[in-house]
């Protein structure tokens, strides 16, 4: 589902059993780009907030416990949606401005990125020039 042009929330198959649930992340399966790096966020409080910047590469954020909501905006448009389910997560495309906020204290949050963490600029703003010339899909 696409959220704004750049931001698509997509659905992950979720393996449930008696035991529990898994969810796997492969390219092309689940991850729509090849993956350089993950990394999680633990937020133990209320009211902490995150991101404020565009990334140069692509980025991949799925709630593994608790929630969060995510405001986007590409330079044209913007949105807020609330993340709170690890069988979706939102793909965000490149040159995306991203603030995480309204955290639920306990919240942690699984990221994965399209580019190792000294290969990526930040940028103050929305850099809508690149998720079409990063990522054309």
């Amino acid at each position: 589902m696409d959220v704004i042009a750049g931001v698509q929330v997509l659905r992950q198959r979720v393996h449930a059993d008696g035991r529990g649930s898994l969810v796997a992340l492969e390219e092309e399966d689940g991850l729509p780009f090849p993956l350089e790096r993950v990394f999680f966020m633990k937020v133990d409080k209320a009211g902490v907030e995150r991101g404020g910047h565009a990334n140069s590469c692509d980025e991949y954020i799925v709630p593994l416990t608790g929630s969060v909501v995510v405001e986007v905006d590409n330079g044209r448009e913007s949105a807020r949606i609330r993340l709170s389910d690890h069988g979706r997560g939102l793909w965000v495309r490149a040159g995306i401005l991203i603030h995480l906020r309204e955290f639920e204290a306990g919240t942690t949050l699984l990221v994965c990125a399209s580019a190792r963490y000294d290969e990526t600029r930040h940028f103050a703003r929305a850099q809508p020039h690149l998720a079409a010339r990063l990522c054309p899909a």
